[in-house]
C-alpha cells in the first residue's frame, strides 16, 4: 500500500509539473532565457576585466622601461635636446583611467594611490615632450622664414648693386645683364649664410624649466614603488586568468 501511494503521488506531481509548464510555458522560457543571458553577460564582464587588468600591467612595464631610457637623457645636470625633441610618446592611450574602475573596489588605498601618481607623472613627462616639440617646431619655422627673408635681401642687394636704381624689369631686358654670373654670386652668399645658420647661431631657446621638471619628476618617479604593491599583484595576477 505504501508503495502504491508513493507511485501515485510521483504521478499526480509529475502531471501536476507538466500541467504548470503547459499553463506556463511563456513565463518559463522567459525565465530560462534572461538565466542564460546573465550567465553570459557575467562571463563578458569577467573577460572585460581580464582585458583590462592585461592592457594595464603590459602598460606599466612598457611605461617604466620608457622612464628609465628618458633618465638617461640627463647628464651631468644637462638634457640631450635632441634625444628628448626625437623620443615618442612614452603612451598612446591611459589605459589605468580608462579601466580602474574594474578595480577600485578589490585594491587597497595604498596600491591605488601609488597607480595614480605613476600616470600622473606619465602626464607631467608628456607635456614636458610636448612642450619641447612646440617650441622646437617653432624654432625651425622662425629659423626658416630667417633666411628666406635674408635671401630675399640678398637679391635685392645683388641686384641694387650691380645696375643702380634701375627697376626690376628693366635689368631682365638689360643686354648686360648676365644672369649666370649673378646665380654664381647669389649661391655663394647664400651658402655663407646657411653655413652661419647651422652652426647655430639661430638656434631656438630651449627653456631650462623643461629639464628641471623632468629631473624633478624622474626623482620622484624613481621613489615609487608599483611592482611590490597588492594592487599591482592583483592585477597581475587577475591578468593571467584564462577566463
Amino acid at each position: 500500500m505504501n508503495y502504491s501511494f508513493d507511485r501515485d503521488e510521483y504521478i499526480l506531481s509529475e502531471v501536476y509539473i507538466m500541467d504548470f509548464i503547459a499553463k506556463n510555458w511563456v513565463n518559463v522560457c522567459l525565465v530560462f532565457v534572461g538565466s542564460f543571458a546573465l550567465v553570459i553577460y557575467i562571463l563578458q564582464e569577467r573577460r572585460k576585466r581580464i582585458d583590462a587588468a592585461c592592457l594595464i600591467v603590459l602598460q606599466i612595464g612598457e611605461v617604466q622601461e620608457k622612464l628609465r631610457e628618458l633618465s638617461t637623457y640627463i647628464v651631468d645636470g644637462k638634457l640631450n635636446e635632441t634625444a628628448f625633441y626625437e623620443s615618442l610618446p612614452i603612451m598612446e592611450e591611459n589605459y589605468w583611467s580608462k579601466y580602474k574602475h574594474y578595480f577600485v573596489k578589490k585594491m587597497d588605498a595604498t596600491s591605488y594611490s601609488s597607480l595614480n601618481q605613476l600616470y600622473n607623472y606619465i602626464l607631467g613627462v608628456q607635456e614636458q615632450q610636448q612642450l619641447m616639440k612646440t617650441l622646437q617646431k617653432s624654432g625651425f619655422a622662425l629659423v626658416q622664414s630667417i633666411l628666406a627673408n635674408m635671401e630675399a635681401q640678398l637679391i635685392n642687394f645683388g641686384l641694387n648693386n650691380s645696375y643702380g636704381n634701375i627697376a626690376y624689369s628693366q635689368i631682365w631686358q638689360n643686354p648686360s645683364f648676365d644672369l649666370n654670373q649673378f646665380l654664381n654670386m647669389y649661391w655663394q652668399q647664400d651658402g655663407r649664410i646657411r653655413e652661419i645658420i647651422n652652426r647655430g647661431v639661430l638656434t631656438s631657446y630651449i627653456p631650462i624649466q623643461i629639464k628641471i621638471s623632468l629631473e624633478k619628476i624622474l626623482k620622484e618617479y624613481s621613489m615609487l614603488e608599483i611592482v611590490g604593491t597588492e594592487g599591482y599583484q592583483m592585477l597581475k595576477k587577475f591578468s593571467k586568468k584564462k577566463f
